[in-house]
């Protein structure tokens, strides 16, 4: 039985039910390909995102987050759907992809809410980067934390980074990267003597 453009939730999900996650995301994209109503293409999206994050497709994650956010239609669910693109695309360590979106939140957060979004989205960054080094992914861990260094965040979060980057480095037998670091830390320090 294929999907109609017509059916509602409970009937798509009892086409879905015991096929194969990549069967339900042929039969999704075709469902989307009818032009659905607004509220069951969502519902598409959606189940789509959480098809690809069990298989942890999380560039395709993202891309089922973008369509929901452009077809929002609140602000507040603009910005949700947004917030959850650029955590996904961070998830795939696309940090081109993520400034994109986030930028995008940033639009179309109020003023009030643009601070709560890049704390956010560093919360992403350092939660990523700290899952990564507990599944001893060191290299790409390293990533998430020089994208951190180049983001506003504080002075002793600064700290914080750079001494777990110098710590990964000495691990990685990085040493180049490692003294750049100390010679960043000693210029700066002379800096403020001044």
């Amino acid at each position: 039985m294929d999907l109609k453009r017509d059916m509602h939730k409970d009937e798509i999900e009892a086409v879905l039910r015991g096929k194969g996650e990549f069967v339900q995301i042929d039969y999704l994209n075709r469902y989307l390909k009818l032009m659905p109503p607004i509220e069951m293409k969502k519902y598409a999206y959606i189940r789509l995102a959480q098809i690809y994050e069990t298989r942890r497709l999380y560039a395709d994650v993202a891309r089922s987050y973008r369509n929901i956010a452009m077809i929002a239609l609140t602000f507040k669910d603009k910005l949700e759907f947004l917030m959850k693109e650029t955590e996904a695309w961070i998830k795939a360590g696309e940090f081109f992809e993520a400034d994109k979106s986030m930028k995008n939140a940033l639009i179309e957060g109020s003023v009030a809410e643009k601070a709560n979004i890049t704390k956010q989205v560093i919360g992403f960054y350092k939660t990523h980067a700290e899952l990564l080094e507990k599944e001893m992914k060191r290299n790409q861990a390293t990533r998430y934390y020089e994208k951190l260094l180049k983001m506003e965040i504080g002075e002793s979060e600064k700290q914080v980074i750079k001494n777990k980057l110098s710590e990964l480095y000495d691990k990685l037998g990085k040493i180049r990267e490692k003294s750049m670091i100390n010679r960043n830390e000693e210029i700066a320090r002379r800096r403020s003597l001044f």
